[in-house]
């Protein structure tokens, strides 16, 4: 059983189905979407709406492993006590140890590009290093406020920035639907890579599993968690590729390297109000990641300290909003050290192989959760985990040694920190399938 410190609150059940959704949302779209349409195209011409397309329904199988998990839970923590009821405890500490490194140095990165969006916006001569880490440390200082709001307001905040993200990309798109109409001419890729083309889609439509995190903080998980996460990657899907598809029917130039594509494209369509619109999208998608992403970090390491592998400090909540903020407070802090310094570059790159070894845990680990529960395991549900995990293989093998360099020095490090942590802690009860769980 998950256990709390005597002296700590309780979690309120505040995220309802779209609330969920948008927490979703905000884990999948962050900044990369911006470049996306861009570095695809370089790679695969006009052919990148359709691999987009065909990527984002590729991975699907992943995505209804971690729908059909979620709808075995209501703790928090997500792939943490999916792993865990799987494999035991240790595994679960691993999974959710990389996973903080991993998005705590992302949540910093994106802090840094949110700086930089807004500072477009600025007058000549007021973007230097001064007014940068003003504005890293505002947007962190903003997002870490939302953060320590009781749940029904930091909801709230959360679909308001949601709304603020989609709209100025389905204007976007709706703009772009004159060009689309005889459909985009047959423009050749700057350098053809097909293989380079699906790995980037792919990582564009990774972090959907962040916001599984918060089910002790969802009034349904078991239902609206399977529900929103299946929809919301179906939608990221579609306009993903409605927005590549709009690139190459308005902007691309074949043999152009263009980073910000989208920024290209407002402009080109709508001039300056364009540009500005494309500008208003990143600042409120980026703001929306640095939001949630450490709010699911914060649920890890309290997750963590519930199965008795943190100190208990990581796991009082807040009496009165139920919040754990000694956890939040402690993610943000780390994110602000790491933003300002610069020094997340080492742990970004272990972020990619970080998501492809959850994903394979946690594909593995359904079979292993419905066997623990008398569950059978129909023809289609094997059909779909043995995809998953194909598919998590293949992009395993294409990962970069640094980033398993990377990795392997962080499960170490994990060891440790257990190791340290154990004598703080009482051992906790057992759990299904462990020596003197239940069966």
């Amino acid at each position: 059983m998950i256990r709390a410190p005597a002296t700590s609150g309780q979690l309120i059940r505040g995220f309802g189905l779209w609330g969920l959704a948008a927490l979703i949302l905000n884990g999948i779209i962050g900044a990369g979407v911006f470049a996306l349409p861009g570095s695809v195209a370089q790679f695969a011409g006009s052919w990148a709406p359709l691999v987009i397309l065909g990527v984002g329904f590729a991975f699907l199988p992943v995505v209804l492993v971690f729908a059909w998990l979620a709808g075995m839970f209501d703790e928090t923590g997500g792939p943490i006590i999916y792993v865990r009821e799987a494999f035991g405890t240790a595994a679960g500490f691993q999974t959710g140890w990389v996973q903080s490194l991993a998005t705590t140095a992302a949540s910093a990165a994106n802090a840094n590009v949110l700086a930089d969006y807004l500072l477009r916006l600025a007058p000549a001569g007021q973007t230097g290093a001064l007014a940068h880490g003003a504005v890293v440390l505002t947007a962190i200082g903003l997002a870490f406020a939302v953060n320590m709001l009781a749940i029904r307001n930091s909801d709230r905040w959360i679909k308001l920035i949601t709304a603020l993200k989609l709209l100025p990309l389905v204007l976007l798109v709706a703009l772009a639907l004159p060009a689309l109409a005889g459909g985009p001419a047959l423009l050749p890729a700057g350098e053809w890579s097909l293989a380079q083309a699906i790995l980037l889609s792919v990582y564009a439509f990774t972090g959907f599993e962040g916001a599984l995190c918060l089910g002790g903080e969802a009034r349904d998980p078991q239902t609206d968690f399977p529900r929103a996460l299946v929809a919301v990657f179906l939608f990221t899907v579609a306009l993903y590729a409605a927005l590549a598809w709009g690139y190459v029917a308005t902007a691309y130039a074949p043999g152009t390297a263009d980073k910000a594509a989208l920024l290209t494209m407002g402009a080109l369509l709508a001039g300056a109000l364009g540009a500005g619109l494309v500008v208003c999208a990143a600042v409120f998608s980026i703001f929306g990641n640095v939001i949630t992403t450490p709010m699911n970090t914060s649920r890890r390491l309290l997750a963590l300290e519930q199965i008795g592998m943190l100190p208990g400090w990581f796991g009082v909540i807040h009496a009165g909003s139920g919040i754990p903020r000694n956890a939040v407070v402690f993610t943000y802090a780390v994110v602000a050290l790491l933003a300002m310094s610069g020094g997340f570059a080492a742990l970004a790159v272990l972020s990619v192989a970080a998501r492809l070894v959850v994903y394979f845990a946690c594909a593995a680990a359904l079979p292993m959760v419905r066997r623990r529960r008398g569950l059978p395991m129909p023809a289609g549900m094997i059909a779909v985990v043995g995809a998953a995990l194909a598919i998590c293989l293949l992009l395993i093998a294409q990962s970069d040694l640094k980033a398993w360099l990377g990795l392997m020095l962080a499960i170490m490090i994990g060891f440790v920190v257990t190791w340290i942590a154990a004598p703080a802690r009482a051992k906790p009860g057992p759990i299904a399938g462990e020596p003197g769980g239940t069966p």
